[in-house]
């Protein structure tokens, strides 16, 4: 019976497999081979159900056993969602409480937005990368690595879910947050984070920020570099624009000068008072597990993920329009990881405040050449009418706040300009439309 579990092992070491699949190649009976599992069971994890149970073989060495997966909820209170398995010969088997099992070839697509990365996941890597024996930069990181560095320091993670034993004991003692002082603590904080030193949480973007508890809640915290140049005079200039994009779509921010520092202040929509969380899911990972055409933009995947009730309906105008306010506004950065989904009540999944629209097309190239022109938008039919029409108006308030602001650089007056011709050559051609 030894070399039989042993032949057995070797099989699913290649591959998850049924019951028929394992009678054919290994040439034995069921009766056999049932006899063979039995003495096998606690290296099995069972798939599916039936005919169609698929038998994989656990993975004791790639750095972890088992993983308890535990949900926050809005309230704050932690319950347990599963528990999460290695297998051969690579990815993960979930194990619901309810009874439901997954397998997944890599990393499950709902864990995808806790991977460290941008800005604050370089910082997290900073931080423990040694300790953990793996590489400083997180974008090397292969889905084990992922795993392993949550289940040590994922307390603080993107979303409402907790990998492993020490993220849950760690939830369970840290004490409830409090207020602190912007004006005292946000220029030390803003140093800290450059230097690596409070990796905080996992969101990802690669404008500097870190996460704090301010009197309005959780908020994620943008900030510019402690310097006087033409660089990070354009980021502030971007940070105050930011900040009107955001008012036009009724996300309330706040700006913070303190010194040449600008700061931007921005709810999290994943935290819910002091320590309630609200799961998120980005356009990136929805789109990667579901459609697969990671080259069209927002509208065409949201129109996709609802036809597929992944998402609600409304969510197809919604991102429409935002995509469409972007392009008017010279919003050059709509990658898939800057539109998220919120699952407040499970599927399908509500479209999340906007973040992250901003007129990037202004920003400062690589080598520190400062842009003052936009290319003139695209007006495609990816999008209809009448949310062309809507997104212009809302491009044009945004037009009107920045014109009115009196917190822009005088070197920031000829994007202005830009960006008033650019509006008026859209307006002449979306008003052809219907």
């Amino acid at each position: 019976m030894a070399n039989r579990t042993e032949a057995i092992r070797l099989q699913l070491q290649q591959s998850p497999m049924t019951a028929k699949q394992l009678t054919e190649k290994l040439e034995v009976s069921q009766p056999t081979l049932s006899r063979a599992l039995k003495i096998m069971e606690s290296d099995i994890v069972k798939v599916g159900a039936g005919p169609s149970i698929h038998y994989a073989l656990k993975h004791p060495h790639r750095g972890f056993r088992d993983a308890p997966i535990y949900r926050i909820s809005e309230t704050g209170k932690i319950k347990l969602l599963g528990v999460l398995t290695p297998v051969y010969p690579q990815g993960f088997v979930m194990c619901q409480t309810d009874g439901v099992i997954h397998h997944s070839d890599g990393l499950p697509w709902w864990l995808f937005d806790m991977r460290p990365q941008g800005y604050l996941g370089r910082a997290f890597a900073s931080a423990f990368s040694s300790e953990l024996g793996i590489s400083s930069n997180p974008e090397s990181w292969q889905d084990d690595d992922v795993i392993r560095a949550l289940l040590s320091h994922g307390h603080d993670s993107v979303g409402n879910l907790l990998i492993g034993e020490k993220a849950k004991e760690h939830f369970l003692a840290m004490p409830s947050p409090t207020p602190i002082d912007r004006d005292q603590h946000y220029p030390q904080l803003a140093l800290s984070s450059s230097l690596g030193e409070i990796p905080g949480s996992s969101a990802g973007g690669e404008q500097p920020k870190f996460c704090n508890f301010s009197a309005r809640g959780h908020v994620l915290v943008k900030f510019t570099a402690h310097e006087d140049n033409p660089v990070s005079e354009r980021w502030r200039d971007l940070l105050l624009a930011e900040h009107l994009a955001l008012q036009v779509l009724g996300v309330d921010t706040t700006i913070i000068d303190l010194g040449r520092q600008r700061f931007l202040e921005i709810p999290r929509f994943d935290r819910k008072h002091a320590l309630g969380r609200i799961g998120i899911f980005s356009l990136r990972a929805l789109e990667a597990e579901f459609i697969g055409k990671a080259r069209e933009p927002w509208p065409s995947l949201v129109k996709l993920l609802a036809d597929q009730q992944h998402v609600v309906p409304e969510a197809v105008q919604q991102a429409a329009t935002l995509w469409g306010f972007g392009v008017l506004i010279g919003n050059t950065d709509m990658h898939h990881g800057n539109l998220s989904f919120i699952s407040e009540k499970g599927r399908p999944y509500q479209l999340a405040p906007a973040y992250d629209m901003l007129p990037m097309g202004f920003a400062p190239k690589s080598g520190g050449e400062r842009v003052n022109t936009l290319r003139p938008a695209t007006i495609t039919d990816v999008i209809d009418e009448q949310c062309w029409h809507q997104a212009l108006e809302m491009a044009e308030e945004f037009y009107r706040l920045a014109q009115a602001s009196t917190q822009f650089s005088a070197s920031f007056v000829p994007c202005l300009e830009a960006l008033g011709k650019h509006l008026a050559d859209a307006r002449q051609r979306i008003k052809r439309l219907g």
